[in-house]
């Protein structure tokens, strides 16, 4: 059984940025789910695609003490793996969107209830307008599991909202430090780099996260937009 939480998207707009909300899926996992280790050919809804696969996970004796290994098992990291590399072959918008969906379900895979609380008290903070608080939720979420590179990321969104660019940057290096095959990290990072004017940090950044998933930006607009920031416009 699997019970997940994800937050609605949201835009708030505090000191000239406009942060499109936090989107982390929350999960209970029992120890018998199984996650597919393929990226299906055709789109499906994201809630769909965060369902365990219901493979099975062994077969038992007479006794009903046998084991199993089973198919489609492998550790997160691994099955992290291999969907990061299904992201970067991505074909449309929506098989990257469900793929992504997969990533942030299993990066959000080890936090624990107290730290899952945390974050959805973050959120609540956020649509009452209180960055700040927000901020101070996910620090003391990263008291308790600072190994988790997706409550770093959570919590530079989070100083994004509240104008503390800096402190963003540095919360990116650390959940980047962790888990660098994150698109969604590298994609921040270019919004906060352009926010700080720092144009060709900003470029790089970019880069990386089309890389990781190219249809982030199809029609290159925004890289060709970072470019002229970073270059000034061609002669």
């Amino acid at each position: 059984m699997i019970i997940m939480h994800r937050a609605r998207s949201l835009g708030y707009r505090r000191n000239g940025f406009l942060f499109y909300g936090l989107s982390i899926a929350l999960m209970a996992v029992q120890p018998t789910a199984v996650w597919a280790d393929t990226a299906p050919n055709t789109p499906q809804s994201a809630h769909h695609a965060a369902q365990p696969s219901t493979a099975p996970t062994g077969t038992g004796t007479g006794t009903g003490t046998g084991t199993g290994t089973g198919t489609g098992t492998g550790t997160a990291a691994g099955q992290i793996a291999t969907l990061v590399k299904h992201l970067a072959q991505a074909q449309t918008p929506d098989e990257a969107h469900l793929v992504q969906s997969r990533l942030e379900v299993l990066r959000s895979a080890h936090l624990s209830p107290t730290t899952q609380l945390l974050v959805r008290r973050a959120e609540k903070d956020l649509t009452s307008d209180k960055p700040d608080d927000a901020v101070e939720d996910i620090g003391d979420a990263l008291a308790l599991q600072p190994d988790q590179a997706i409550l770093w990321r959570t919590r530079a969104q989070m100083r994004l909202v509240a104008g503390n660019l800096k402190g963003a940057v540095a919360d990116l290096g650390e959940s980047l430090a962790r888990d660098a095959d994150d698109a969604e990290s590298w994609s921040l990072l270019a919004s906060v780099e352009e926010h700080l004017n720092d144009g060709q940090a900003a470029l790089k950044a970019w880069q990386k996260a089309t890389t990781l998933n190219p249809m982030l930006d199809r029609t290159h607009k925004r890289l060709d937009s970072l470019r002229i920031k970073a270059f000034g416009q061609p002669t």
